[in-house]
């Protein structure tokens, strides 16, 4: 059996969010990371259009936070194939615990408009999500947790703080995530090192991870599904470089523009 390994956890506190695990100057003010897409289109890799995600120093509530915006979308050509136009948008504590998350994407013909507040008392994380349908209908839901609940946006700057020194390729690691309407358990899989090659040429070494859910295939059995793998850079700032991700008509790429 796979181990999970606790990453930062028992030894850090975290003042009125104990059951988060604390990561300390990581994020960093102004930090923009510009991409470009790419689809696999019959074969071809095509690009697609552009991507970028910008890291500001803001407050919440009055105090202080960061918040990481992540906007793409793509070109005329690629539209014609999977038109998509997001942002998605997360506000965490400087130690990297939620505090709200947004997502408004228009992916082919679907219109999504996520949001997410997170609140912490006596040990329990609870996540109150409102989901905005396309007819106009209105769904709110609330979960709580004893652990940390992440949404997409924050869980990546949150593995950024992962030392994978400690870590054995096939390592699985389980967070609760917020997903629209409900919070599913995913898996962050360790996949170890490897060489990625930039849109220069450049070779660059990486710690790669996949994120992973449980979904029932035509048998009706739970396995694993790839939601993303992304690639980040084996050095203090982990910056992710590139994303795999799995759309709905296939693949596509988000490499970063060095």
């Amino acid at each position: 059996m796979k181990r999970i390994l606790p990453l930062i956890l028992l030894a850090l506190s975290l003042h009125g969010h104990a059951q988060c695990p604390a990561v300390e100057g990581l994020l960093t003010d102004g930090e923009e990371v510009r991409y470009e897409l790419f689809f696999n289109w019959k074969f071809i890799w095509i690009k697609a259009g552009d991507a970028t995600l910008t890291t500001r120093r803001t407050t919440y509530a009055g105090d202080p936070a960061y918040e990481s915006t992540l906007l793409a979308s793509t070109n005329p050509r690629a539209d014609l194939i999977f038109r998509l136009r997001d942002t998605i948008r997360t506000v965490v504590t400087p130690e990297i615990v939620p505090l709200y998350f947004v997502k408004r994407c228009d992916e082919g013909k679907e219109m999504i408009y996520d949001r997410a507040w997170f609140d912490y008392g006596d040990g329990v994380c609870t996540a109150r999500q409102v989901k905005v349908y396309g007819d106009g209908r209105v769904r709110e839901t609330t979960h709580d947790d004893s652990r940390c609940i992440y949404d997409m946006v924050s869980l990546l700057l949150y593995s950024r703080s992962f030392d994978t020194d400690s870590l054995t390729v096939g390592d699985r690691m389980q967070y609760p995530m917020v997903t629209g309407v409900k919070v599913e358990e995913q898996q962050l899989v360790y996949l170890g090192k490897e060489e990625v090659e930039t849109l220069s040429g450049e070779s660059c070494r990486c710690q790669v991870f996949s994120l992973v859910q449980k979904r029932r295939n035509k048998r009706g059995h739970l396995v694993d599904s790839e939601v993303v793998r992304f690639y980040a850079t084996d050095d203090e700032r982990h910056l992710p470089i590139q994303l795999d991700l799995i759309l709905k008509f296939g693949a596509a790429k988000a490499k970063i523009v060095m």
